[in-house]
């Protein structure tokens, strides 16, 4: 499976933050999208990095005010991507070697997605059903022609 196929069933939407947003604000937002991931970008809209809860849950960690300290101070910024013909299995090594949840998904140098474990997950488990329902079609002799 290709990592377009898994952003043409999530859709197109991106949430994004700009970098001055404070780690509240970051984390409100979260709580109302239901999310832990968002890209950062700068007063000209342009992608600086990403921000994830992990991220927030550091600085806090850490000492941080999450009422003074802002997105562009904890996010990450040598973000991984992946472009959208790249297989799910690139994603997955990946995430493993990194250690991270999301990766991004770039086409032409823009981010036109994101791509979470959750996602590669599902999308494995939706091939290990069909595959497990194509094996027991041949155990059994049925489903030929």
């Amino acid at each position: 499976m290709i990592v377009k196929s898994i952003l043409e069933e999530k859709g197109p939407e991106l949430i994004k933050v700009l970098q001055s947003t404070t780690l509240r604000m970051v984390a409100q937002l979260f709580r109302t999208e239901r999310i832990g991931f968002t890209i950062v970008e700068n007063d000209a809209h342009a992608q600086v990095g990403t921000l994830s809860e992990r991220d927030i849950v550091q600085a806090i960690a850490e000492g941080g005010d999450v009422d003074r300290l802002t997105a562009a101070d904890v996010m990450t910024q040598n973000v991984v991507s992946v472009g959208p013909d790249d297989n799910v299995d690139v994603v997955r090594e990946i995430m493993t070697e990194r250690r991270t949840r999301h990766v991004l998904v770039k086409d032409d140098g823009h981010v036109v997605g994101v791509v979470s474990i959750g996602d590669v997950i599902k999308h494995s488990l939706a091939e290990c059903q069909i595959d497990t329902g194509q094996l027991r079609e041949y155990i059994t002799g049925t489903g030929y022609q």
